[in-house]
């Protein structure tokens, strides 16, 4: 498989089987993620790797009872890390400016990168996995695991494994949604997304999994894909809102100013 087969195949994987991950492949796995781009080469990110039964499934019943965490052969957690260079701007008696919004993004940003690179790289080495945004569900019961000192926060979790069964790859907006050329325009929009719709609904994508289907008794049109993500962004709930995460990042040292 060459690597533009690699990238257009993907697809999350949930259920594993028991066979473990070696300890070369996972270091495969960091080492290239390492290779990402990075903001003026800072760095601003740690990876804590979780293979312990216990820790496991700590972090599923944290992140909403997902199974696939606790049934993964490897768990990885993608922080943003400021910690590293407050540190050494302490050391060598410099102002840290850290606690910016610019460099919130620059660390989250960076995070982001090698999180890609690293599922990408276990799926070339015939692994399959899934990102886990619930990581954020409880940022201090997470950090508290972890022991994840200020100015660091869990971006996002991974669940790693070898697939028990081939992933469904699923399909994506057209590029008229979201390539512009020169201008951003929403000329093709409307015409863009209701072809998605109709896609989504032919393929059954999104039955059955009804964001709040209480909350919208009488709807009776079709459940596509701008529906979901109407509802996803109309729901208020705290797990969906988590309204906690900016106490939780001040706390922390993000975003002060």
């Amino acid at each position: 498989m060459n690597m533009l087969e690699l990238l257009n195949g993907h697809a999350s994987v949930r259920k594993f089987t028991d066979k473990p991950i070696l300890a070369a492949d996972e270091l495969v796995i960091v080492e290239t993620a390492q290779r990402s781009p990075t903001s003026s080469n800072l760095q601003t990110y740690s990876i804590v790797s979780i293979r312990n039964e216990d820790t496991k499934k700590q972090l599923a019943e944290l992140c909403g009872n997902q199974s696939h965490i606790a049934a993964s052969a490897l768990f990885l957690v993608f922080c943003a890390d400021l910690h590293r260079l407050e540190r050494i701007a302490r050391s060598k008696q410099y102002k840290f400016n850290g606690d910016s919004t610019e460099m919130f993004i620059v660390s989250t940003v960076d995070t982001a990168l090698v999180a890609g690179r690293a599922l990408i790289t276990a799926q070339s080495l015939g692994l399959g996995g899934v990102m886990v945004g619930a990581i954020r569900n409880h940022p201090d019961k997470i950090a508290g695991l972890l022991s994840l000192p200020d100015y660091v926060y869990p971006v996002m979790g991974m669940s790693l494994g070898y697939p028990a069964a081939p992933a469904r790859t699923r399909s994506r907006l057209p590029l008229d949604a979201i390539y512009h050329r020169e201008l951003y325009s929403d000329a093709r929009f409307d015409k863009a997304v209701s072809e998605y719709d109709a896609k989504i609904d032919e393929l059954g994508h999104w039955k059955g999994r009804e964001v709040q289907p209480d909350l919208y008794p009488e709807f009776e049109g079709v459940y596509s894909w701008s529906e979901h993500s109407a509802r996803r962004l109309a729901n208020d709930s705290a797990t969906a809102l988590r309204p906690f995460m900016l106490d939780f990042l001040q706390k922390r040292g993000f975003l002060r100013r």
